[in-house]
């Protein structure tokens, strides 16, 4: 091959932000599920997929779904355009790749994205989620998570419902969240028997549903008397169980009967 032919063959490679060679261009969220069923057919779930260029993609969800055994790398994808990532990665129990560098700002629904998701341990407190509004179950019963989460801009979410559920390790401080457009927060920190934030000034007033907020969160005593429920419907065992229990004058006035 003369020289000429080797700098056309140069040109003509498509490389991503790290200078690896983009080598499939799928268009749609479909091309791109079926071009992973195929590479994992063919080369099994410990594989390496920053070879695509998924910059063209806007919905990510469901795209790993029930991959067990995958374990692959996708810290490099560009998915600066996705706007759905709910159950990108639901039962993938070996998943453990970086993706700190992600670039979820475009992001509206985050719902499952991470569900039993039980050996992931990827540092996320650098991503913007402010265009998040769904965060149901994002990290449900993801029983080793303990990220740090205090500087997520949640300013749009609306569903927070069981977004922690049973997450035994997390403790994250979300003392500065505002969770002001907040309507569903069911479940949202039961059985999270190590949290122990301070959400004393969270804006609730929004809240309909408080149902199992807290249940059996073990250390969880923070004074919530200030909170403006009068928008709740629900608040079945809001604190059932927890330490909170032991504090009614800590519990939202609307909500203590049940505790006194």
């Amino acid at each position: 091959m003369n020289r000429l032919n080797k700098i056309k063959k140069l040109l003509e490679k498509n490389y991503n932000f790290k200078g690896n060679y983009y080598k499939y261009f799928p268009k749609t969220k479909q091309e791109l599920k079926q071009l992973i069923d195929e590479l994992f057919s063919k080369y099994g779930s410990n594989i390496d997929l920053n070879n695509i260029d998924v910059s063209n993609i806007d919905d990510f969800s469901n795209i790993f779904y029930n991959n067990s055994y995958f374990s692959g790398d996708v810290s490099l994808w560009d998915v600066s355009n996705g706007v759905y990532f709910n159950f990108m990665f639901s039962y993938c129990y070996k998943f453990n790749s970086d993706l700190s560098n992600w670039d979820v700002s475009n992001g509206e629904n985050f719902s499952e994205m991470f569900l039993h998701c039980e050996l992931f341990n990827g540092d996320l407190s650098k991503w913007y989620v402010s265009n998040g509004k769904y965060f149901s179950r994002m990290f449900f019963e993801y029983k080793s998570f303990n990220g740090d989460l205090s500087k997520w801009d949640v300013s749009k979410g609306k569903h927070f419902n069981y977004m922690f559920y049973d997450c035994k390790k997390f403790n994250s401080d979300l003392s500065n969240w505002d969770v002001s457009e907040g309507v569903l927060f069911s479940g949202m920190f039961a059985r999270c028997i190590k949290f122990n934030s301070d959400l004393s000034q969270w804006d609730v007033s929004e809240g309909e549903r408080f149902d199992s907020m807290f249940l059996y969160c073990k250390s969880f005593n923070a004074d919530l008397s200030n909170w403006n429920v009068e928008n709740a419907v629900n608040w079945k065992k809001f604190a059932k169980n927890s330490l909170l229990e032991k504090f009614p004058e800590r519990i939202p006035a609307k909500f203590r009967d049940d505790y006194l």
